[in-house]
């Protein structure tokens, strides 16, 4: 046996010289604990973004990677704010009380549960994969060069995905999970076509690669790379047809114009009505009004509102919409007795939390999307003269423009608590946060 083990490690041995991998691997590491000892915060920091930087790239790979990313880039968060406590964004964040609304909404939510141990399951679920997001976020943005590198991870993540899309269509599986499309409509590696509603958070953010790009290129040059870079999740975004994700888009579209013309400018009608007009020629039909008459949602918001009179002022718990409507002997008449959630981001915080936990929720929800407009909306309308400070703020401004998206599609979109959902909602809100409050301090000489 030793005979053998020699044999085979001849070979290993030979490679490990001849390529000098251990002699690279000793400089690395003595490379890797000097950068440590010269600075632990900087360390730490930069593991912090590049773990945060990738989960954003891969976002849509898997349920494994986005409940793993998120608790390995809290390892690397905590030591961070042990070394640098005195200069991280959560010290400096102004309206930091705004996370204990959401936080106490939550518990209010389990604990006046119709039955609490389900909604903290519920809930809890989100703490590791959603909740810590913000606080994650916001200290990965230290310059321009940071939020530049994190809107390439938005646009890597919308290609990738719209390839697989385009595989989905053409090969009739998603080359990630194998999963085939649903009810005609493309799924992408989520596996549904709420597809959709991700590249319309996803793509907001990835949208302002374009200032990046013209920043160094003419007009015609940027527009060929755009065109390159994403009509393959504009592919999969028809593909997967969902209302709400267009008018997330377009709604997304029509702030940016406000944000910097306001209302007396008609270029504000013009973004929005050519992103509804360009989903009209393929998928019409979606937007016939008598496709909108019967949408399911309409059952399902009654359903919700009945549960919201029964249960007024705490709700009837976190995720207890479909017990909730089956203990008061109600079902939906045009969509499955197993339906979970009413389609409808603010009727599932009210129905759940009832209006004290509402009032609480749309406290942190608006209250964060006011701070940051306050904030921002100055820097874009009074643009100065030095286009590093520009394109900063810019590139700030479209993250809150996802964040925005967010609330848009949660009109008609999903539960407060879909996992996948909030959490690419809090990084944009935690970027948008960490540009805000590190952009007032910044030098642009």
């Amino acid at each position: 046996m030793a005979k053998i083990i020699q044999q085979i490690g001849k070979p290993i041995k030979s490679a490990w010289s001849f390529f000098a991998i251990g002699k690279r691997w000793q400089e690395w590491k003595y490379s890797f604990l000097a950068r440590y000892k010269s600075s632990p915060a900087d360390f730490w920091h930069g593991c912090l973004f590049a773990s945060f930087w990738i989960s954003l790239a891969i976002f849509p790979i898997g349920y494994g990677a986005r409940e793993a990313m998120p608790l390995l880039c809290l390892l690397f968060l905590i030591p961070y704010y042990c070394h640098n406590w005195k200069d991280c964004v959560l010290r400096r964040l102004g309206p930091v009380w705004l996370f204990y609304c959401v936080a106490i909404m939550v518990a209010l939510g389990i604990a006046f549960s119709i039955n609490p141990w389900a909604s903290f399951l519920h809930a809890g679920a989100n703490f590791s994969k959603a909740f810590i997001l913000p606080f994650i976020a916001m200290e990965c943005v230290k310059s321009l060069q940071d939020l530049k590198r994190l809107v390439w991870a938005c646009v890597f993540a919308c290609f990738w995905q719209g390839i697989d899309g385009v595989w989905q269509a053409a090969t009739g599986e998603d080359f990630v999970m194998g999963y085939k499309p649903h009810s005609g409509r493309l799924t992408g590696s989520l596996g549904d076509y709420s597809v959709g509603n991700y590249l319309a958070l996803a793509l907001v953010p990835a949208f302002s690669v374009w200032y990046i790009l013209r920043d160094r290129m003419d007009a015609w040059t940027t527009s060929f790379l755009m065109l390159a870079l994403f009509w393959p999740a504009l592919f999969l975004f028809q593909g997967a047809s969902s209302r709400s994700a267009l008018l997330a888009v377009a709604g997304a579209f029509a702030l940016w114009a406000f944000m910097r013309h306001g209302l007396k400018n008609l270029r504000i009608l013009f973004w929005p009505i050519l992103v509804i007009a360009a989903f009209m020629s393929f998928q019409g039909i979606r937007l016939m009004p008598s496709g909108i008459v019967n949408d399911n949602r309409w059952d399902l918001w009654s359903l919700a509102w009945k549960i919201f009179w029964e249960h007024p002022w705490f709700g009837a718990g976190a995720g207890q919409y479909n017990p909730a409507f089956r203990s008061l002997g109600l079902a939906p008449e045009r969509e499955v007795i197993t339906i979970s959630h009413p389609h409808d981001l603010y009727l599932d915080i009210l129905y759940a939390h009832g209006i004290i936990g509402f009032c609480l929720g749309m406290v942190f929800i608006f209250g964060f999307l006011y701070w940051g407009w306050k904030n921002i909306q100055p820097h874009i309308r009074q643009a100065g003269t030095n286009p590093n400070k520009n394109l900063y703020w810019t590139l700030c401004a479209w993250f809150w423009l996802g964040y925005a998206a967010w609330l848009i599609n949660g009109i008609f979109g999903h539960d407060f608590y879909r996992i996948w959902w909030l959490a690419l909602a809090m990084c944009n809100m935690g970027i948008m946060i960490g540009a805000v409050v590190n952009g007032k301090n910044l030098s642009w000489q």
